[in-house]
C-alpha cells in the first residue's frame, strides 16, 4: 500500500509540475498577445483571455493537488479513535464521595 500511495504521490507530483510550466507559458503568451496589441482592443482582450485562462488553469490544478493529498491521507491514515469512559464502570463520571 505504502508502494502504491508514493507511486500516485509522484505522479502527482510530475503532472503539477508540468501543468504548472504549461501553466506559466501560457500566462507569458497572452502577456505577449496583450502587450503587442498596440491598441487593438480585439488583441487586448484575447491576451487578457488567455492569461485569465492560464491562471484559472494553475488555481484548479493546485485545488486538484490538495483534493488528491487528503484522499490519500484519509486513505493510508487509520481513523481517529476515541478512548470514551463506560457508562456503567464509573470511572469518568462524577464520584459519589463528592457531595
Amino acid at each position: 500500500m505504502e508502494d502504491l500511495t508514493q507511486t500516485i504521490s509522484n505522479l502527482v507530483g510530475i503532472l503539477l509540475g508540468l501543468v504548472g510550466v504549461v501553466g506559466v507559458g501560457y500566462f507569458i503568451y497572452g502577456a505577449y498577445l496583450y502587450l503587442t496589441a498596440s491598441g487593438a482592443p480585439n488583441q487586448m482582450e484575447r491576451g487578457k483571455a488567455a492569461m485569465m485562462t492560464a491562471l484559472a488553469g494553475v488555481v484548479l490544478a493546485l485545488v486538484a493537488y490538495g483534493v488528491v493529498e487528503l484522499v490519500i491521507n484519509a486513505v493510508v491514515s487509520p481513523p481517529v479513535e476515541l478512548e470514551l469512559p463506560d457508562p456503567g464502570s464509573g470511572d469518568g463520571g462524577e464520584s459519589e464521595s463528592e457531595g
